[in-house]
């Protein structure tokens, strides 16, 4: 096969099976590997190849003994001298007209360890560029997003101090806002909080058996509270219990974002929770449906990304969805979202459950 590192040295192969194959390496072949020059077959060369990459390098090398006039090359690890793997490039060349038993192929082999080296440290240096460029890019949304509550309650507190002449319900009005905004804040912080042990792989989780009807009465009675009356507010479950392990403090987590984002977004109408069961594909679907604005296409992508808003003067951090979709995945679920505009949306949270879970059905 072989020439080697910087020096062009080619060498012939020729036989019809990888056992009885013995290429003539060059005598500067084993020299720089400190071996000792000897016959080198092609099941030792197999051998010597990375298990992850054998099966492409014997594909392309066969590929070439098998087409007359063809070549083609490509990259492995190999550990020839048990020093370890180090990454080669192969090229190999089939000259002859006609194959024949002793076929001839041309081979050479150039070490570019040095090349995959500078490869894997320009790509060290991307992914760094990259990741500084996005904790710039989040910090600059979070500064964005935390001044806007900031300034309307010390705009309001100043007003409230300065003006004596205030009527009692103008007064009302700003103290209003400056809790709704300092409520703001505090979800804001407690967010970024959550983001924060997302990232650094401290966030918790607590298995336990959990009753899903009702889980859902709990979060009915919770959120029939803050949904305005004019909107519906509906539950939909089955008839008997249906029981899941999983973190019941995080379904709630990523449902409650679920109901508040409906509840923002839907003036009329109606808002449903519930869940569904597929017992062919053992998944508990848990949605969130709504008859509110609906999400164009193609922001329906974007509403999981960092401190995005469909609606800017909407209040929210816009880190619900996106703290919700790791949660989902932590929790071995995942989130779909359906929606037309003007018709509403619906939020799915499908997660795969054991048919064990059809005993307690049943027994519910």
């Amino acid at each position: 096969i072989i020439g080697f590192e910087s020096s062009v040295k080619v060498c012939n192969l020729s036989a019809p099976s990888i056992r009885g194959f013995i290429p003539p390496f060059f005598k500067e072949f084993f020299e720089h590997l400190d071996m000792p020059f000897r016959a080198f077959t092609l099941q030792e060369m197999a051998e010597a190849i990375h298990p992850e990459d054998r099966v492409d390098v014997l594909n392309t090398f066969y590929h070439v003994k098998n087409q007359p006039d063809s070549k083609t090359h490509t990259q492995c690890r190999c550990n020839f001298n048990s020093k370890g793997y180090i990454w080669y490039e192969l090229r190999y060349v089939n000259p002859t007209e006609a194959m024949a038993e002793t076929a001839s192929i041309i081979g050479l082999i150039t070490n570019v360890q040095h090349f995959k080296d500078k490869e894997e440290e320009l790509m060290r240096a991307k992914d760094l560029a990259i990741e500084a460029e996005l904790k710039q890019s989040f910090l600059a949304n979070m500064s964005h997003e935390i001044r806007t509550p900031l300034n309307a309650i010390v705009g309001f507190s100043n007003l409230l101090v300065s003006e004596d002449d205030l009527p009692d319900e103008e007064k009302a009005d700003f103290i209003n806002t400056i809790n709704t905004n300092c409520e703001l804040l505090l979800k804001l912080i407690n967010d970024i909080l959550e983001l924060s042990r997302i990232e650094s792989g401290n966030m918790t989780f607590s298995y336990s058996t959990c009753n899903l009807n009702n889980w859902v009465d709990s979060m009915y009675l919770t959120h029939s509270l803050l949904i305005p009356k004019e909107i519906e507010f509906i539950k939909e479950v089955p008839d008997a219990a249906f029981f899941i392990n999983t973190d019941v403090n995080r379904l709630s987590q990523i449902m409650t974002n679920f109901l508040n984002n409906a509840t923002k977004f839907t003036k009329s109408g109606y808002i449903k929770l519930g869940y569904e069961i597929d017992f062919s594909t053992y998944e508990v679907s848990i949605y969130v449906e709504d008859t509110g604005k609906g999400i164009p296409k193609e922001e329906q992508r974007m509403i999981f990304e960092r401190f995005y808003k469909q609606d800017e003067f909407v209040q929210g951090t816009g880190l619900g969805l996106s703290i919700s979709m790791v949660i989902a995945e932590k929790l071995g679920g995942k989130i779909s979202v359906a929606s037309e505009i003007g018709k509403g949306s619906r939020f799915t949270f499908l997660l795969p459950y054991h048919n064990e879970s059809e005993e307690f059905f049943s027994a519910g």
